[in-house]
């Protein structure tokens, strides 16, 4: 697909359209079933290599990770299944309603994963509130299709189903990149940044604005574990702007004629003439 915006902004990092699918494309990459893995990896790949890289029902075993894509949340199964992850997403050991048996929980659990299950990831003050965003504040999809690819923006075509398109830019291009969607998003809020994982981020909180009826871009990799794992495939003031598709089909419509084409834009990008700024 060739994009206008793609075209003014000249990101450092191809963009990534999410592309739901029911057939794998010839040489996509996925993890191997039952094999954790983290899907900003996914993303990575196909921003950073080129490939397209993603996932289904079978292969995608991180709760997050499923959530993220839509195939399916695994995290309501019991109350203690939910009170278990409240702790987690709070303090960890200093919110756990029942230490001891948290304690064997976190011994049992891979050397890797014991400072997590101990400090918890700290999204949330105390586990009530946590067991309340997960309730309430999660999103939940289930697709109708089996696969979620991430997949290269300039090597998708029109007719593939793409859901969103995400942005890996710095804060230039950032800047250039709000202010066309606000250019083009009734008032004065053209993004929205919710509080969660950043899988959620250029997921399933993308998929909850492609309906609305002024869908907003969603800011991303705010959050600590998904700077880490972005911290080895981009730079360290790399954000994503995940742009839900409806929202960058107007935003596509108005790019020729946008921030993005006057003088201070190219000023700002360091291309042609500065204008007299030293």
């Amino acid at each position: 697909m060739e994009s206008t915006i793609v075209a003014h902004l000249q990101p450092e990092f191809e963009p990534v359209a999410v592309v739901w699918a029911d057939e794998l494309p010839d040489g996509a990459v996925e993890f191997k079933a039952g094999r954790f893995g983290c899907i900003l990896n996914l993303f990575a790949e196909a921003s950073v290599r080129g490939r397209v890289a993603g996932g289904s029902r079978d292969t995608v075993v991180c709760n997050g990770g499923r959530a993220a894509l839509g195939v399916g949340v695994d995290f309501f199964g019991s109350e203690e299944r939910v009170d278990h992850l409240a702790t987690i997403f709070s303090k960890g050991l200093a919110s756990a309603r029942d230490e001891s048996a948290y304690v064997q929980k976190m011994r049992s659990a891979r050397a890797s994963f014991q400072p997590l299950l101990e400090f918890g990831e700290r999204r949330h003050s105390d586990r009530e509130m946590a067991r309340r965003w997960i309730l309430d504040c999660l999103p939940r999809h289930d697709i109708p299709n089996r696969y979620v690819w991430f997949k290269p923006l300039s090597a998708t075509g029109s007719d593939e189903n793409i859901r969103t398109v995400v942005f890996p830019v710095g804060p230039v291009e950032l800047a250039g990149l709000i202010t066309l969607a606000g250019s083009v998003v009734e008032g004065a809020d053209p993004v929205h940044v919710p509080q969660g994982p950043d899988c959620l981020r250029v997921g399933c909180f993308t998929y909850d604005q492609y309906d609305e009826k002024q869908p907003r871009a969603v800011l991303g990799m705010l959050d600590v574990d998904g700077r880490e794992v972005m911290h080895r495939r981009f730079h360290d003031d790399t954000l994503t702007l995940a742009i839900p598709m409806p929202l960058f089909l107007r935003m596509e419509e108005e790019a020729a004629d946008s921030v993005l084409t006057i003088p201070r834009w190219t000023t700002l990008r360091g291309i042609g003439d500065s204008g007299g700024l030293q």
